[in-house]
Order: structure tokens, then sequence, then C-alpha cells
């Protein structure tokens, strides 16, 4: 028996070792998990109206511009009320004798026009501004501007 459980033990052994390192087998490609385990539901997107995205690029112009009534010139005139006043006729502002001589009077056709290229619209000018390309940022612009400089 001495002789048996000597020789059987130690292969018994090896033969649990070799059981427990195999384990399971596992699949190739592991099993991708359900969608709605890792889909989250997708949140709106906040819909930016045209004065908040006219808030948005007005930044910009912030520099040389303010909007409030009684809001004090910077490099560029303050625009209270801009809308229906003749270019160039702020009180206390040092405007280029362009802009004095233009003529114009600004209403949302005249402002989108010297928005897009105001060196064109004015040559002369000293508002060193490209411009605002796309017609849609001019139309946000203007509806932020008009929202805030014009009289209720």
């Amino acid at each position: 028996m001495k002789n048996l459980t000597s020789t059987l033990l130690p292969s018994f052994f090896a033969a649990t070792l070799l059981a427990a390192c195999g384990g399971e087998k596992t699949p190739e490609t592991p099993t991708p998990p359900t969608p709605a385990a890792t889909t989250q539901a997708a949140a709106p997107a906040a819909v930016m109206t045209i004065e908040q995205r006219g808030a948005r690029i007005f930044k910009r112009c912030q520099a040389c511009h303010t909007l409030e009534e009684g809001g004090r010139n910077k490099v560029g005139p303050n625009l209270w009320g801009v809308y229906g006043a003749q270019a160039g006729a702020h009180e206390a502002f040092a405007y280029s004798k362009a802009m004095k001589a233009a003529g114009i009077t600004w209403t949302e056709e005249t402002m989108d026009a010297y928005l897009k290229k105001p060196a064109e619209y004015v040559p002369g000018t000293k508002m060193s501004f490209i411009g605002l390309k796309k017609q849609e940022d001019r139309d946000a612009v203007q509806a932020y501007m008009k929202s805030k400089t014009t009289p209720q």
C-alpha cells in the first residue's frame, strides 16, 4: 500500500494542479455589453436664441463698444439708440471724416452692410474690424444689439 500511495498521491496532486490551472475556457471575443447597459439618454442640446448667439458674437465688439444707455465711448462709440440715428452723430465721439460725411441712417439694412465689411461700406472709417462674413452672424448681432440698445 505504501508503494501505491507514494505512486498515486503525487499523480493525484499533479492532475489536480493541472485541472485548477486550466480553468474554464473563455471565448476568444468577449460578448459586447447590452446597449441598455451602456447607453445613456442623451441630454437635449440647449437651444440658443438668436439674441444669445448675438451676445456671444458681440463679445468681439465689446473691446470697442458699449450698449447701455449712458454708456461710455471707448475706441468706438456707445451704441445705445443707434437704430434710426444718423451715422457719425453720437455726441462726444471723434468720428472719422468719412463716417461724418457718409449720410447713413442706421437701419437693419445699412447696419448689415456695415457689419459685413465696414471699410468697404464706409471707406475711411476708423473701425478696424474686418467684418462678419456670415449672414446668420450679422443677423444674430443685430438682434442682440436691438434688444440692448432700443429704448423700451
